[in-house]
């Protein structure tokens, strides 16, 4: 299955990758649908699911993107889906999410090589739209400088009821899982696309200790409880270093906060802590995944500076 994958992502499936790769893969157990021509692979895509109502699909691709050879791959996942009786599909959701990502890049959108950013021709999701598939979501990529702003604007901070800290090892980090699962419950339901997250914790901690360093991960407390009411995750771009030989780029993968404590600005100091721990950490570039509805993340994202470059489709298909 690994030997396929490449054909479906612009993204390098370097050997490194693997271990994370096969996690995913296990974890879903998941399967390739092959296009043969003539004896010789011409196309793949990769399908798994969570439960018995959603097909998802991911690695879409063919050789030379030739138009009847997407359209006989595309036939058969949708049969797929038909004699196994799922109620929709769903993608491309491209596991594992943090480095592969997910969608059909929109026409226009910038295409540079970053973690997470998939591209592709947009002969792909106009044939899906021909076959009745539908925009379930679209993922909006802001992207832009981290900046050396002076650190008196996080002093300012009303801080007597909050504390925002880094973990001090990679073993609280993964004993903060049961609390990671329950702020992710306070993610808008549309913003909410990877399936199965309670498999893919550790896997994706792992990835970020190889790349990065725990000045990726910020945690939020609420002093009067003793509550961690937020979080704020980042991964690291392997993909691009500076002249030092030192990764210099992350995406802003995912902010939390317990409805609670949310409209009182702490997203906002999340991101300037959190772009300020990268900075001194060598970090000059950053991207960051927002569901286009999200309009409080666009703000925060836009108030930062940062600029929409990128659109992702993730498209589904009612059966």
């Amino acid at each position: 299955m690994l030997k396929w994958l490449y054909i479906g992502t612009n993204l390098p499936v370097w050997p490194e990758f693997y271990p994370y790769i096969l996690h995913d893969l296990k974890a879903f157990r998941t399967k390739s649908l092959l296009l043969k021509e003539e004896g010789n692979i011409a196309g793949h895509v990769l399908i798994f699911h969570e439960d018995a109502e959603i097909l998802y699909f991911g690695f879409f691709g063919v050789f030379n993107d030739e138009h009847e050879k997407i359209e006989f791959l595309l036939n058969k996942l949708i049969d797929y889906g038909k004699q196994h009786n799922f109620h929709k599909i769903i993608g491309p959701i491209n596991i594992p999410i943090p480095i592969y990502g997910w969608g059909f890049l929109e026409k226009g959108s910038v295409a540079n090589l970053y973690v997470g950013k998939p591209s592709n021709l947009p002969i792909y999701q106009e044939m899906f739209f021909q076959k009745g598939f539908t925009l379930k979501t679209k993922e909006l990529s802001l992207e832009g400088p981290l900046k050396d702003f002076n650190s008196k604007i996080l002093n300012s901070f009303d801080s007597e009821n909050y504390e925002m800290f880094q973990p001090k090892s990679w073993e609280e980090v993964l004993n903060f899982k049961p609390r990671f699962f329950r702020l992710h419950t306070n993610l808008p339901r549309e913003s909410v696309i990877t399936p199965g997250i309670q498999h893919l914790y550790e896997n994706y901690i792992e990835f970020l200790k190889q790349y990065g360093d725990l000045f990726l991960i910020i945690f939020l407390k609420y002093k009067i409880t003793g509550d961690i009411v937020g979080c704020f995750f980042s991964i690291p771009n392997p993909f691009r270093k500076n002249k030092s030989d030192i990764y210099d780029s992350v995406e802003a993968f995912i902010i939390l906060l317990e409805k609670e404590h949310q409209g009182k600005g702490l997203g906002w100091f999340l991101t300037l802590y959190s772009a300020k721990k990268g900075f001194d950490n060598n970090i000059r570039w950053n991207s960051t995944p927002i569901e286009n509805n999200v309009k409080r993340s666009i703000r925060i994202a836009k108030k930062y500076g940062m600029e929409h470059k990128r659109t992702h489709l993730i498209l589904e298909y009612s059966i």
